[in-house]
């Protein structure tokens, strides 16, 4: 009986610990761009980290996670605007990263900025249609399109 305890307990710890962990379940696109009030092509021209208190961190190893008030932020230089729901779209677009998400400023400002791809937005305020893969490889625009229309 008392291992039987030990084994449901180390389980218990085990699943916690898999619910707590930093991850969503996967989205369908077709949901995503569903919801989505913008839906963009736009290259990401910087990528900045903030505070709680809204000051920017230059710190390349400033991090963002669980327990942390800072979060990062996507500027983007839209070419396009696929679709909308709301008012214009502008050039220049911020778009606030979940906060928790593991990031470290300099290793997301080497890998992304550059990158152009479709964003799936949503609000006045181009929040992420869905905390992962809302920025979506060019080579989809054919499959979005389609989505739009139906």
């Amino acid at each position: 009986m008392r291992v039987a305890k030990r084994f449901l307990f180390i389980a218990l710890l085990c699943l916690a610990a898999t619910v707590s962990a930093t991850s969503v379940v996967p989205k369908p696109l077709a949901e995503m761009v569903r919801e989505a009030d913008h839906v963009v092509v736009a290259t990401i021209t910087r990528v900045d980290m903030v505070d709680g208190k809204g000051r920017l961190l230059a710190d390349p190893e400033s991090r963002t996670g669980p327990g942390s008030a800072n979060q990062m932020r996507l500027h983007l230089e839209v070419h396009e605007v696929i679709a909308t729901r709301l008012p214009p779209v502008s050039r220049t677009i911020r778009v606030p990263l979940w906060m928790m998400w593991h990031y470290e400023l300099g290793t997301m400002q080497k890998h992304l900025t550059g990158q152009r791809g479709i964003f799936l937005l949503t609000g006045r305020d181009y929040q992420p249609v869905y905390p992962a893969n809302f920025q979506r490889s060019l080579d989809e625009r054919a499959e979005i399109q389609r989505l739009l229309e139906h």
